[in-house]
């Protein structure tokens, strides 16, 4: 009895047996012409989901690991070579240090004399606002963050006065002179770049900048927050302390020279036209190099490296395809005092639990009960309550990459960001005061728990006559 096998043929449009002791050349060369049919169409249809797809999963993975050789990298401005540098947080400078102290013979007791000052100049303001509390900075260590401690309540650094709010503020200096270690010629010669009221008048603001026969001292500047009345609130100093204006150098050398060596600091090739000086824009306190908008700059400052010291120094900027660069040389060595990469991208992702609106650009809804677009007039109808959505994100995800800052610094854990500082305000004037001092970090914002979440308990209720 001769043995049936019955053959099924797939995508032709039909099923049928065949007796293989039937099947004759002309049947097996019909068979293999069709299976090499079915083998045609499955290799187009490959074909095109590779056109289709292959490249997406290229793009998708150059995109997740930016440094990879896809057909899409995104480019990236952190370069883990360049880090930001400050030669006063270099625990191995130290001999640079005392070097420039040298050079304007003072040795380290000086220094310590002038810190005294400080801690004297913080126990006669303490003598007259009790609930001061001073921050000092990690680079040079003096009083930066003078204010009253929210926690201990209400209070100022001052009364209330009708003066000019930068005369108040000059002379709450004058009188807190060993705090702020700086004289009264000084203190009178510091010029006035500010003075704002927000739109309510409840909260002004002035800023004084140091200068040094005419040259910026690096972030040196002082600030101030005033309430409605003039009292002030806050202070924030960051004027370069115990100088003596006259034993500083005046020779700050060529300006190229300072763009050389700021160049080798972030390992920048020099075009010719990034060493080629613009004279006609250019000026003695600042030399510019090349032409247009990315041109390389060179401008005098003078650089605090502890109180009592400061360097003549230029400032360099050089910009590059991706990045740019401050750089700020010692103008007598060309040693890098500091270097800041100005285009570093934010790359920690924060949690939030906010009312959501997929249709908004940035997914928030306007409040809890929104009814968006809604009527344009009292209506007294009250949109209905939405629940809030826990979202994390950087804030540069697409189609926000313009803003390499993202919403939270790296490393940062309260709600200040680079463009909103967030925090409770119950009370008039407005300062920012917070409702829990214990939910807060000193600055009157929101820290997250555990780090970068921002998940709290929060009931807006219900309004009882939404018409009014």
């Amino acid at each position: 009895m001769s043995k049936h096998r019955t053959v099924i043929c797939h995508g032709l449009g039909s099923v049928f047996p065949l007796r293989l002791g039937e099947l004759t050349q002309m049947n097996r060369s019909a068979l293999k012409d069709a299976r090499w049919s079915i083998l045609a169409v499955f290799l187009v249809l490959a074909s095109i989901a590779a056109i289709i797809l292959v490249p997406g999963q290229f793009r998708s993975e150059a995109v997740a690991n930016k440094t990879a050789g896809g057909l899409s990298v995104q480019t990236v401005s952190h370069d883990e070579a360049l880090p930001n540098y400050d030669i006063r947080m270099d625990k191995t400078a130290f001999e640079k240090i005392a070097a420039f102290r040298g050079s304007l013979n003072k040795d380290a007791a000086a220094i310590a004399d002038l810190r005294d000052g400080f801690t004297k100049g913080e126990e006669q303001l303490r003598s007259r606002v009790p609930s001061l509390k001073i921050e000092y900075n990690t680079d040079i260590r003096i009083p930066e963050v003078i204010a009253p401690d929210v926690k201990q309540g209400r209070s100022f650094l001052t009364g209330a006065s009708g003066e000019k709010r930068s005369k108040v503020l000059i002379n709450f200096l004058r009188q807190n002179r060993d705090l702020i270690g700086a004289t009264d010629e000084q203190i009178s010669g510091l010029k006035a770049v500010s003075d704002y009221t927000n739109p309510a008048g409840n909260l002004s603001f002035v800023e004084l900048n140091q200068e040094i026969n005419g040259i910026p001292v690096f972030r040196g500047e002082v600030k101030a927050g005033f309430a409605r009345d003039g009292e002030i609130i806050r202070v924030v100093n960051n004027l370069a302390p115990g100088l003596d204006y006259e034993r500083l150098s005046t020779d700050f050398g060529d300006p190229a020279d300072a763009v050389k060596a700021a160049a080798s600091y972030i390992d920048h090739d020099l075009k010719p036209d990034e060493i080629s000086r613009n004279n006609a824009i250019s000026s003695d306190k600042k030399a510019v190099f090349g032409q247009g908008d990315f041109a390389a700059t060179a401008e005098k400052t003078y650089f605090p490296t502890e109180p009592g010291v400061a360097v003549a120094a230029w400032r360099v900027l050089i910009w590059q395809a991706v990045n740019a660069f401050y750089v700020i040389v010692d103008a007598e060595t060309g040693t890098m005092l500091w270097r800041k990469n100005i285009t570093e991208d934010q790359t920690q992702a924060a949690t939030y639990r906010v009312y959501v609106n997929p249709n908004a650009m940035i997914n928030v809804a306007d409040n809890p009960f929104p009814m968006t677009p809604g009527p344009v007039t009292l209506s007294g109808i009250q949109g209905s309550a939405i629940p809030r959505t826990s979202i994390t994100r950087i804030g540069n995800e697409p189609p926000y990459t313009f803003n390499n800052n993202g919403w939270i610094t790296d490393g940062g854990n309260s709600t200040d960001g680079n463009n909103v500082q967030a925090g409770l305000d119950r009370e008039l004037p407005n300062a920012n005061f917070p409702a829990n001092p214990a939910d807060i970090d000193p600055n009157g914002t929101a820290s997250g728990s555990p780090s970068r979440v921002f998940d709290f308990p929060i009931n807006p209720g219900v309004p009882t006559n939404p018409a009014l």
